[in-house]
């Protein structure tokens, strides 16, 4: 089915600038990531600053509100691990160019979506007492934590489904409407956060409901353009009647990416819990300071490799192996070099950023933020090395590495060696946190290279009859 492409997916296939185009394509997502992170400390810039109540109310806030960041990305593993395959499946149709079977799998992955998010509202609406009470989370802090994730599951539905929209667009190469919708989103959020904590004193429920808001008003804008666009592929109603056999496809793709997204966050909130529970609020909200300066940092990384596997999935299916591995290497290039110049500068001004987030009222958080921040930000360009070995997996459609990956650098080295350095040398406290964290990130390096070896760069989804490669 011969049909002409777009002019992105033309310069993912044929462009003379790899870099360059990876580094257009990137730039709007790396904004809206930008704005997500800023986005992110909204809740603690404004619940750090609660008026009328003590010092230990808004560490338990804070605390709250960390605790379900590392729920909710584990909750969200699903939504990233479907995001991950419909990426991998529909580059890869496109670069075959069979824009009818990119287009009928994009249907499916939107109603698969929408099940998903449904199903995780009740889950957590049905048990967040003890998920809360699971976490660690006691006196105060299970309160505000109760509510919060109460509040924040009605958004999970949108959610999920903006991250299959965002990959659908994003495999055609068409990185800024997504970033629209979602800067609209949050700069709404952004907005609500303030009038309903600072104004109305709704304290951490209006936090709650102002991200909630901003996460749900865009998705019927997203409907409409999935069904009205004329530029990209748009959907007919008959594409969102599942199919046994394309649930069947895309299982191998989702399952790997959803598990390797599950074990690493479930690890994460396990690691998270201990803090809480080993050393309390305090530490526990600063390691949650440090980690949003991290994710700040880290935002060109995940624009510029997310793009790397559209480009690397996109010249799979239209053959072209040599340039898929170009890609990749071109991507850890750049990804490096950004991560060397961005970590030399904020380890020079991550006093001001920890003391802008949470104020100046808690001496001890800040000291403990600007200590665990600089070794997260030593740590930096070893991860923007893994990070482009998982856009090589991701987008060659074999997620089942990037599973192996990830489960060796978390559940093989950092959990066991945290524990190990914990029994073995009490004396170091709260270090031992970031000491595995530097630990495993090297040593996991040597591991995703081996599994890079074995990698394949052939198609990998069913085109049906013989795929027509771009001339």
């Amino acid at each position: 089915m011969q049909k002409e492409m777009s002019k992105n997916t033309k310069r993912i296939l044929k462009g003379k600038h790899i870099w360059l185009y990876m580094l257009l394509l990137s730039l709007p997502i790396l904004i809206n990531n930008l704005i997500k992170s800023f986005n992110g400390m909204v809740d603690i810039y404004f619940v750090a600053r609660i008026e009328g109540v003590s010092t230990e109310t808004i560490d338990s806030a804070m605390a709250a509100l960390n605790i379900h960041e590392s729920f909710n990305n584990l909750i969200l593993a699903l939504g990233v691990g479907l995001s991950i395959a419909a990426m991998a499946i529909i580059s890869q149709f496109l670069g075959a160019n069979r824009p009818d079977k990119a287009k009928h799998f994009a249907g499916q992955f939107m109603v698969i979506s929408v099940i998903i998010g449904l199903l995780l509202t009740g889950l957590i609406l049905g048990f967040s007492w003890f998920i809360v009470s699971l976490l660690g989370a006691q006196g105060e802090t299970y309160t505000f934590a109760y509510e919060y994730f109460n509040i924040r599951s009605l958004e999970l539905v949108g959610v999920i489904f903006f991250l299959v929209y965002q990959a659908i667009r994003q495999s055609q190469g068409s990185t800024i409407l997504p970033t629209v919708f979602n800067i609209s989103g949050i700069l709404l959020n952004i907005l609500l956060t303030w009038y309903f904590v600072d104004i109305l004193k709704m304290g951490v429920a209006g936090s709650a409901w102002a991200t909630v808001i901003g996460n749900l008003i865009v998705v019927p804008i997203m409907i409409i353009d999935l069904f009205t666009n004329k530029k990209y592929i748009s959907l007919s109603f008959k594409d969102l009647v599942l199919k046994k056999s394309s649930v069947k496809e895309i299982f191998p793709f989702a399952y790997p990416a959803t598990v390797s997204h599950s074990v690493t966050f479930f690890g994460f909130l396990i690691i998270n819990s201990f803090v809480l529970y080993q050393y309390g609020d305090v530490v526990s909200a600063s390691f949650s300071t440090g980690n949003k300066l991290s994710q700040l940092l880290m935002n060109p990384i995940y624009a510029i490799t997310t793009i790397g596997a559209v480009f690397i999935g996109t010249n799979i299916g239209n053959r072209q192996p040599e340039r898929a591995l170009r890609v990749y290497k071109e991507s850890g290039t750049l990804t490096f070099l950004l991560t060397v110049v961005a970590i030399s500068i904020a380890i020079l001004f991550r006093e001001p950023f920890v003391k802008l987030l949470v104020g100046e009222g808690n001496p001890q958080l800040i000291e403990i933020s600007i200590e665990y921040t600089l070794w997260l930000l030593l740590t930096q360009p070893f991860m923007a090395i893994f990070q482009n070995y998982m856009a090589i997996f991701n987008g060659s459609g074999q997620s089942n590495l990037g599973l192996k990956a990830q489960s060796v650098r978390l559940w093989a080295l950092r959990i066991p060696t945290l524990f190990i350095l914990f029994f073995i040398f009490p004396q170091m406290g709260y270090s031992v946190v970031w000491t595995a964290m530097n630990i495993s990130n090297i040593i996991s390096l040597f591991h995703a290279h081996h599994l890079r070896k074995n990698i394949q760069l052939s198609v990998k989804v069913n085109l049906g009859e013989e795929g027509e490669v771009f001339p």
